[in-house]
């Protein structure tokens, strides 16, 4: 993994990350623990610790592949090399002993990005195809769209669940990246990506400035 700074503003933290930390390197993560706030239907929110293990992102073709959890950030702040594709917006789902959580996210060249405001997928099984996965681009101070889909026309979980051999359900500590089916992208040297879930009530935003190196 190419250079890459985690924002002491985010979530969640890589256990032994080989990322670079205020410049010292740290050793190959094995977890990573995601510390989202769940919104749920009762107006209620929990903050839980949910040790991620095992990760999977979508890639050509909207295989699932295995992906190093050293990738996987909450980071406000990422560094990656100057002129890298742009990325692409991603629903993420989290499988925690309890249910599944659906957040969003963005599949990035050098990390996996996810929110710190998640669902129980429970709570929005029913409008689950209606939702909106939405992005823009910032560049020279200017805000633009990039690209947006229903859900529907995302890998849903059943079929996330099924393509990972456990149809069931994931295994707790699993998180998947489904990210639009749109490639990377150009390479451009953004300042700031942004993503959001939009139901018809409710929505979850993330954002992350990006520093180009090299």
């Amino acid at each position: 993994m190419r250079s890459l700074f985690l924002s002491f503003f985010g979530g969640g933290a890589s256990r032994f990350s080989n990322t670079r930390i205020m410049g010292y390197a740290l050793p190959m993560s094995s977890s990573f623990v995601y510390q989202p706030h769940v919104h749920q239907s009762d107006g209620t929110v929990i903050t839980p610790d949910i040790l991620i293990e095992r990760v999977y992102a979508s890639g050509a073709g909207n295989a699932l592949a295995q992906a190093p959890v050293s990738r996987v950030t909450s980071a406000t702040v990422l560094q990656q090399s100057a002129g890298s594709p742009i990325g692409t917006p991603a629903i993420v789902m989290i499988a925690a002993s309890y249910g599944l959580l659906v957040s969003v996210g963005a599949i990035l060249e050098d990390s996996l990005a996810v929110a710190r405001a998640a669902w129980r997928f429970d709570d929005i099984r029913a409008a689950y195809d209606d939702i909106d996965l939405q992005s823009w681009t910032v560049q020279g101070g200017k805000r633009a769209d990039f690209v947006s889909e229903k859900l529907s026309a995302l890998m849903s979980p059943g079929e996330a669940m099924a393509a990972l051999g456990n149809p069931s359900g994931l295994r707790p500590g699993t998180a998947v990246f489904v990210g639009h089916p749109a490639p990377l992208g150009e390479s451009l040297s953004l300042e700031r990506f942004e993503v959001a879930l939009k139901a018809p009530k409710s929505a979850i935003a993330y954002a992350v400035d990006i520093e180009a190196i090299g």
